[in-house]
């Protein structure tokens, strides 16, 4: 979303903050700076950060507020207006493109999967007057977004850093760890680290996914030779933490029909697949 935003001098932050401004805007409402956080579903404080930058980018006003001396009322400049309504054309067209594996934005599997992916999270759809999660600047339901994914990604990477608490394994260790153990022996440490640095979830470089690995080993968790493999250190760490993950895994997923998480499975691999190829052709 940054990069598909940026050339027009935005963050995806500030394309939300301004999404939902011209939403209200077009509804003659002049939020102050708090409604507008509610009306987001974003933090107050950081929203103050974003008005600042965006206001000295000209693109929003600030006037006192009629009813509280403290307060601004917020709205967008011509420029402003010009700018949203060209971002939300270009993101419009990257979600049409990710999804038009599953039939496009409105899709009938698009919409199932919003579903799914919303009682994952334990969140009540998006409204018109607000949302528990960042809003698209539109009176209709919101498609599958990847702030939608995002969301769902650091909400189950939460609940694991929560689970593996006080086991002196980090969830990035743990999940090196299932690599080694699912997906290995592999060819030396090198070939491992460059396997960790090219999963973008992860959040790792060519040096931190290396000292990732040199830590597995000096803890004697994953071999030191020309192949790697778990140690009986690291393969009882595995079994261990792999138990204590079970339950919760089982309670996350509980009551959810079968076909229905194969399908969701089956769109995040395409969404995966499709947000690949376009990083491919962005770098080229």
């Amino acid at each position: 979303m940054d990069r598909a935003v940026g050339p027009l001098g935005l963050t995806h932050a500030q394309y939300s903050l301004l999404g939902s401004l011209y939403g209200l805007n077009r509804q003659a409402r002049q939020p102050s700076q708090r409604e507008l956080a509610n009306y987001a579903g974003l933090d107050p404080v950081f929203v103050s950060k974003l008005v600042k930058a965006l206001s000295a980018a000209g693109l929003i006003t600030r006037t006192d507020h009629a009813d509280d001396t403290r307060a601004f009322q917020l709205s967008l400049t011509e420029r402003g207006q010009a700018v949203i309504q060209q971002a939300i054309g270009i993101v419009h067209a990257l979600q049409a493109e990710l999804t038009a594996p599953i039939g496009g934005p409105h899709g009938a599997r698009n919409r199932e999967l919003v579903a799914t992916l919303t009682t994952l999270l334990g969140a009540a759809p998006g409204t018109a007057e607000g949302s528990t999660t960042m809003v698209q600047p539109s009176t209709a339901p919101p498609p599958l977004t990847g702030q939608a994914v995002a969301e769902a990604q650091g909400a189950l990477a939460a609940l694991m850093a929560a689970v593996l608490d006080g086991s002196g394994i980090s969830p990035t260790e743990y999940v090196t760890m299932r690599a080694v153990a699912l997906r290995g022996p592999w060819d030396g440490p090198d070939t491992l680290a460059a396997f960790l640095a090219d999963q973008p979830q992860l959040n790792l470089n060519a040096t931190t996914a290396a000292r990732l690995v040199e830590g597995l080993q000096q803890h004697g968790l994953i071999t030191t030779g020309e192949t790697v493999t778990l140690t009986a250190a690291g393969a009882d760490t595995q079994a261990r933490l792999t138990a204590r993950l079970a339950p919760v895994t089982a309670d996350l997923y509980a009551g959810f029909d079968d076909d229905d998480l194969a399908a969701a499975q089956r769109v995040l691999a395409a969404l995966t697949e499709r947000a690949q190829e376009l990083r491919r052709r962005t770098q080229d």
